[in-house]
């Protein structure tokens, strides 16, 4: 389930606003029927042990790993998103946005945020959280600016590579520090989307949780 708040912007599309109507209506949806969901498997634990025996090496000066394999992604719902973007992409060029429909990662949206890409100067909107995301964090950022957030220049300089590159990438665990619960860790996946003029107006996040004190173990 996602957590929607705040209307788009009078210069959307009309598949934008399509998106989030879709979206809406699944939350609704799913309000009403929430044995709809397994959710034995909505909270997979990720295994931090296992990553850092295997990243070492690995990662950008920004912490990224651009090279993806899909063995080191958190769970299954990471790797159903990340064989979704793989499929779609064409000669260098994403997913359209439109392509996203949430019914058909029902088990997937608790973990996903969304970011809209603004640029003149380069903003990130927060325009959707799941509800996984937002009981780890302690904090619904939905509607939020990312640079409305504290600690956050990090993951603005990523998003803005992601979005000027066109290129997904997958950040391993590190520390959370735009919420008050940043005792946790956290993973993430960025799948880039696009308009149809191929430029990049959305990023789709998967995101995995983990307490710090799970890392030395």
């Amino acid at each position: 389930m996602l957590l929607c708040r705040g209307p788009m912007p009078a210069t959307s599309s009309r598949n934008a606003r399509h998106f989030l109507f879709v979206i809406r209506q699944f939350c609704c949806w799913h309000s009403l029927n929430p044995s709809a969901i397994d959710r034995s498997t909505l909270h997979p634990v990720p295994d931090v042990c296992r990553w850092q025996k295997h990243l070492s090496g690995k990662t950008s000066n920004k912490g990224m790993i651009r090279n993806i394999d899909e063995e080191l992604l958190p769970d299954l719902h990471a790797r159903e998103l990340w064989n979704w973007w793989k499929e779609g992409e064409r000669h260098g060029i994403p997913r359209k946005r439109s392509d996203f429909d949430p019914t058909d990662f029902p088990r997937v949206l608790p973990g996903i945020t969304l970011f809209e890409v603004e640029r003149k100067p380069w903003r990130f909107r927060i325009r959707l959280v799941g509800t996984r995301i937002a009981e780890e964090t302690g904090h619904d950022t939905t509607g939020y600016y990312l640079d409305e957030l504290p600690n956050t220049e990090k993951v603005a300089a990523r998003a803005r590579w992601a979005a000027e590159t066109r290129q997904p990438y997958f950040l391993p665990m590190t520390p959370v520090t735009w919420t008050p619960n940043n005792f946790k860790l956290y993973a993430t996946l960025a799948l880039p989307l696009v308009d149809d003029s191929g430029e990049t107006n959305m990023i789709l996040y998967y995101m995995s949780f983990a307490n710090a004190s799970d890392a030395g173990k």
